[in-house]
């Protein structure tokens, strides 16, 4: 996965994501290695499709890049195949010869018990045939489709970011846009800023709940716990986050090469869990100024959002 590449994708699949026609190697001049399809060239930057979404890899910062080729030898196999299929033609011509012999020995049994009582064997048949009458049993009715996920409509007004589907807003740093490719990184995500680099990002997330704000966060940070290597949980406390209780987690953890710092935020809002995600490169001269950013832009989440 590319430095650019979102960490926290892979909590879809632990909580909760084809393959590439094509998968292109690309090594970086720092070592790092992304595995993935390019599918353009925009701005002096690839843009690669990879498992989790669509990175922008700059050109200088590439060192090689090593295309493979589609291995399509099931499909010729399948092909190679087909020929062969007349042979078990000739099964069905032996089938029905040994199938014959059985027919005329049940024939022959009723020629056999039938002339004591020619007119009471007759309705034996007529008794058979009420066993093979019922027809197959109803099959069951089809589950209903999964509801449709709502349509996600959020904008930006200047340094304000506005989710008019759930009905809240919150600060979005000058250097922060809208990512809709890191909404992987939660399950249930309707909202995904940071800056272009994706060194710093913040995924909101939103699901339905029965459990205790204590119980739902520890069950989320426990998940989270599965992403990174070496995690570690340095610090848990109460806050309040638009003016409900909150549980805020500070960790560290590493992936994609880098070691990474996280905070995650969660709250109740009727049946509603939000789960706020942040994370921001911890080898990184700017962390203590990127963690400040994250928790300005948290704190200012409110609803009512027109």
């Amino acid at each position: 996965m590319s430095s650019r590449a979102i960490p926290g994708l892979a909590l879809l699949v632990v909580l909760l994501c084809g393959a590439a026609a094509r998968a292109d190697e690309i090594r970086l001049k720092d070592g790092t290695k992304i595995s993935g399809t390019i599918v353009g060239f925009e701005n002096g930057s690839f843009r690669v499709e990879t498992s989790y979404g669509f990175a922008l890899i700059e050109k200088d910062k590439v060192a090689d890049i090593n295309i493979v080729a589609t291995k399509k030898e099931p499909e010729p196999k399948a092909k190679s195949n087909a020929p062969a299929a007349p042979p078990p033609a000739a099964p069905p011509a032996v089938v029905p010869a040994v199938a014959k012999e059985p027919a005329a020995s049940t024939a022959a049994l009723p020629a056999l018990i039938a002339p004591p009582k020619p007119k009471t064997v007759t309705p034996a048949a007529p008794a058979v045939a009420p066993a093979a009458t019922p027809g197959p049993p109803p099959a069951p009715p089809a589950p209903p489709p999964p509801p449709e996920p709502p349509v996600i409509r959020d904008e930006i007004r200047g340094n304000l970011y506005v989710n008019l589907t759930y009905g809240f807003q919150m600060y979005k740093p000058p250097s922060w846009d809208l990512i809709p490719a890191a909404r992987k990184a939660l399950p249930d995500a309707v909202a995904a800023l940071g800056t272009f680099d994706q060194t710093t990002l913040l995924v909101v997330g939103r699901e339905s709940s029965k459990d205790s704000l204590n119980a739902h966060a520890a069950a989320t940070g426990k998940a989270l716990g599965g992403v990174y290597e070496n995690y570690r949980l340095i610090s848990t406390r109460q806050l309040t986050v638009a003016g409900l209780p909150a549980v805020e987690q500070r960790a560290r953890g590493s992936a994609d090469g880098h070691d990474w710092s996280v905070v995650l935020v969660t709250f109740l809002r009727g049946n509603d869990a939000f789960t706020l995600l942040g994370m921001t490169w911890a080898d990184s001269d700017l962390i203590q100024v990127q963690e400040n950013v994250i928790s300005k832009t948290v704190n200012s989440l409110t609803f009512g959002a027109q």
